[in-house]
């Protein structure tokens, strides 16, 4: 899987930003994992430290503002891929959850890309993670609006299965 992973990264990674499609398209990953919401939230809610838990990722720095409040500027590198850089623009620590999105110019065929991950509760013991997203595909015909849905659900599976066996 981490082979089929690197492929489609680097596919990825390496098609035109172009603009080609205004539709907006949505991705979406959920998983229960077999934690307290709370310990959960401690790993999930470190916006400078994605790269922590998530597979895909190699770095992940605050380069401007607080890390976990409003404004906040992250730069997120991609394992042997590029970088790009991601500001928060909600944060929700009761309700544990926040909301980022992609700060242009990107090197990812996609543009308006906004997401929010959320933690919660389902019962003593058993938490729900859920990675939400929609964007426009920008990859100048590159790459077709099902793939770029398919390739972002898989780049959440990857994240949220990597949490959960951390966490679990």
């Amino acid at each position: 899987m981490k082979t089929l992973l690197k492929l489609a990264l680097a596919s990825f990674a390496a098609l035109s930003i172009s603009a080609h499609a205004d539709n907006k398209l949505n991705s979406y990953f959920s998983i229960n994992i077999d934690a307290t919401a709370s310990s959960v939230w401690d790993i999930v809610k470190d916006f400078g430290g994605l790269n922590n838990w998530h597979p895909m990722f190699s770095n992940d720095v605050i380069k401007s503002g607080t890390n976990n409040q409003v404004g906040a500027v992250r730069t997120l590198t991609i394992k042997d891929g590029p970088s790009f850089d991601e500001q928060l623009m909600v944060w929700d620590d009761y309700e544990r959850h926040y909301t980022y999105r992609v700060i242009d110019p990107n090197p990812l065929p996609i543009k308006n890309y906004s997401s929010t991950m959320k933690v919660m509760q389902l019962s003593p013991g058993v938490t729900n993670v859920t990675w939400t997203s929609s964007y426009q595909n920008n990859s100048g015909g590159e790459m077709s609006d099902d793939d770029l849905i398919a390739f972002l659900n898989g780049a959440y599976q990857a994240g949220l299965e990597a949490l959960k066996f951390e966490m679990e």
